[in-house]
């Protein structure tokens, strides 16, 4: 077994990990676990050899070993749930089975054949986050649920909730990749000005005043001061802002040269499907 795959073995068992299953394998030799997988090698009970073959020879023994992971295979598929049948049995619709080993392309089981089902976790609450073998149990531990016994060891498998996982993944995991795209600025041509943007292609800080700027209006005049008492009278933070119309809206005495927008009505799923935003690079920072 490679150091690699016996330090994520360590660290999967010394911290738990609440995230859903999302491919297995089988493989012959434990120091060719495939990348991305760590093999189940020790019973949960007892602490022994994982081996789901159980049968070996003088001159050669032969072993299995179910290896399992949480980044590999296709995307959005988690796995939902997991049976033992028999060899020469035919899986249950929507089941899976692995027929050959994934580092020697070696038939992968006798007597007994692990089957499993995958779903898509946008529409799955609940997936398989453990699996382990006990070769002394015959019944499932605590927290665990029985798949079936496989030449003389169970497999036993743990359930739990995917959107949790998904939340606390996002909790402690920073953000990979670029934001999502934001919605473009809309600006409208007239007496308020442009908003130039910063030369390094960073738009999340805009300048408001870049240099050379020449102001479109002038400022408003300060508040004239009373004649009463020597004070300033009130003054508004609105004051000397010009209050105009769109000039498209303004009237020309031609109606039909004034073009409304048509808003046309949506529902709320289409609402949702157009502008649904998760806020979730947000929420992160």
């Amino acid at each position: 077994m490679s150091k690699e795959s016996k330090l994520l073995n360590s660290l999967s068992r010394a911290f738990p990990d609440d995230r859903p299953i999302t491919a297995l394998q089988i493989i012959e030799s434990l120091d060719k676990c495939p990348n991305g997988f760590y093999p189940v090698h020790r019973t949960y009970d007892q602490d022994q050899d994982a081996d789901l073959w159980r049968e070996g020879s003088f001159i050669r023994k032969k072993t299995r070993y179910l290896c399992i992971s949480k980044t590999e295979g296709s995307h959005n598929l988690v796995l939902k749930d997991l049976v033992v049948i028999n060899e020469k049995s035919i899986p249950t619709e929507g089941f899976s089975l692995i027929s050959r080993t994934a580092d020697s392309e070696q038939r992968a089981w006798r007597k007994k054949q692990i089957t499993y089902k995958l779903a898509n976790k946008r529409f799955t609450q609940q997936a398989v986050t453990d699996i382990i073998v006990c070769s002394r149990l015959k019944k499932a531990p605590d927290g665990f649920s029985f798949a079936g016994e496989i030449n003389g060891v169970i497999v036993c498998y743990k359930m739990g909730n995917v959107q949790d996982a998904e939340r606390n993944l996002s909790e402690v995991t920073p953000a990979i990749g670029p934001p999502p795209a934001r919605p473009p600025r809309h600006h409208q041509p007239g007496i308020y000005p442009s908003i130039a943007q910063n030369n390094d292609g960073d738009h999340d800080y805009e300048i408001l005043n870049p240099p050379g700027y020449v102001p479109t209006r002038p400022a408003p005049q300060p508040p004239p001061v009373t004649s009463g008492n020597g004070g300033m009278s009130s003054f508004h933070a609105l004051d000397g802002v010009p209050f105009v119309l769109n000039s498209k809206l303004m009237g020309t005495g031609n109606n039909n040269q004034v073009q409304i927008p048509i808003i046309k009505a949506r529902t709320m799923q289409q609402l949702l499907r157009d502008y649904d935003y998760p806020f979730t690079v947000e929420r992160q920072t």
